[in-house]
């Protein structure tokens, strides 16, 4: 009776290989208890060369113990709480190659337990997911690149108009949500035009990337300075008051005198400071910064004037 028992499950597993072997992707079962391979299809045997009776840690992937990734143990403690099978991916190191395997715990025909592995080659997949990965991490590159290039003077790597134009609105609104104080300073190159017509408006870009540099590097990281135009700058001075910004604008215009500028010696720059007035717009501000910058221009310039 047993060895009648046993052709049975050997024909039906004959049966069940033949079955397995007109699928075009490997597929091989193992007894949980041995690690050793029961039944391997036609696509396994010709990826592999692996073949039943083997064991499979050796024969799949050239190890000498068992896959430190092995799905049995997590697979047999599941099973305890009903039908046990995963899902994941694996990259195969002998063959350079990634693989979805969908493995299931089971009953065999002979009574064993086993672990049924059908392996999916998703190489193909991967590097499309790389790909793609790539393209979506280059247009993001690109997308921040593109949003500093609008936001960034080209010259002097400040902020341009635009952004200081949004940067004040913001600014603008937390002081008045908070009753805090907003300060404006600009500040201009004094006899710009003569730098330009005596040395020539290279060294005049060279002297305003210069300056950029001093301001930068002079305000306080709260601060925001960037470029308004021609040889002007603009500094807006969060939770500052007139008199904070006018000791500012007076570090600035020092720092500035004292620069050597080689190529054309030394030069100064003069500022107006104005304090945000309640009921204010950004232009009515700015036209008050520019009229004490004006001020300081016909009071003889390298001065601060409010």
């Amino acid at each position: 009776m047993a060895t009648a028992s046993r052709r049975e499950h050997t024909t039906k597993n004959t049966r069940n290989d033949g079955a397995f072997d007109v699928i075009p992707f490997p597929i091989y079962v193992v007894d949980a208890l041995t690690l050793e391979l029961v039944s391997v299809n036609q696509a396994m045997r010709r990826k592999t060369g692996a073949e039943a009776g083997q064991t499979c840690h050796k024969a799949i992937y050239d190890q000498p113990s068992p896959c430190h990734f092995c799905k049995i143990g997590p697979l047999s403690e599941a099973a305890a709480h009903g039908p046990a099978a995963m899902v994941f991916e694996h990259f195969n190191d002998r063959d350079d190659c990634w693989y979805q395997l969908n493995e299931t715990l089971m009953e065999w025909f002979d009574g064993r337990r086993v672990k049924h592995s059908i392996a999916v080659d998703i190489g193909a997949l991967k590097d499309a997911q790389n790909e793609l990965s790539e393209a979506y991490a280059l247009l993001a590159l690109k997308s921040v690149e593109l949003e500093k290039a609008s936001i960034t003077d080209t010259l002097t790597g400040l902020f341009n108009r635009r952004r200081l134009d949004e940067a004040y609105a913001h600014e603008l609104d937390r002081a008045q949500r908070y009753a805090k104080p907003v300060s404006l300073i600009i500040g201009d190159v004094d006899h710009f035009k003569a730098i330009n017509d005596t040395h020539g408006h290279q060294t005049g870009d060279d002297v305003l990337k210069s300056i950029a540099e001093l301001l930068r590097s002079g305000v306080r990281a709260v601060d925001i300075v960037g470029r308004w135009g021609g040889e002007e700058f603009l500094v807006i001075c969060p939770d500052t008051d007139l008199d904070g910004a006018q000791a500012l604008a007076e570090k600035l215009r020092s720092s500035i005198a004292a620069e050597p500028f080689p190529a054309i010696g030394p030069t100064t720059s003069s500022f107006g400071v104005a304090q945000y007035r309640a009921g204010e717009s950004f232009k009515d501000t700015v036209a008050r910064a520019d009229t004490a910058l004006y001020k300081a221009k016909i009071n003889g310039r390298n001065r601060v004037e409010s």
